[in-house]
């Protein structure tokens, strides 16, 4: 057993019982090095939004590590889910996160409406990783 599996048991159990608040802030305040369960977490996460909450959790350590997975979310999430991928690559707004949404750009769904929205949202986080780059 790791040395993070005990509270993130604990948090996700906080979650689970609506306790969203002190759930998320006692998993944004694990050691970073929590970063890989979380993510296995994540990955193992069925309900839509529980992988937002997941998602949330791991951006907010600000690392960089955890790019790929937010590229990964937002090509394959659903929608809450790839907003958080958004959110999270904005946030850390360097050029790996820019290339990351730069590559999204690809993405089809199959109404075009929704294609259209997400590339709406999409070119709204290039534009604004880009200036938060150079901050």
């Amino acid at each position: 057993m790791s040395a993070f599996a005990s509270p993130i048991a604990y948090y996700l159990e906080r979650y689970h019982q609506d306790d969203t608040e002190n759930a998320f802030f006692g998993l944004t305040e694990l050691d970073h090095e929590a970063l890989p369960e979380l993510t296995a977490e994540f990955r193992a996460a069925t309900d839509p939004d529980l992988r937002d909450f997941l998602l949330h959790v791991i951006w907010e350590h600000r690392q960089t590590s955890v790019i790929p997975l937010l590229g990964e979310a937002l090509r394959e999430g659903e929608k809450a889910v790839w907003r958080q991928a958004m959110n999270g690559l904005v946030a850390l707004a360097c050029p790996e996160a820019i290339e990351e949404l730069g590559s999204a750009k690809t993405r089809e769904f199959p109404r075009p409406r929704d294609t259209e929205e997400f590339r709406s949202w999409l070119k709204e986080a290039i534009e604004q990783a880009t200036q938060g780059c150079g901050s």
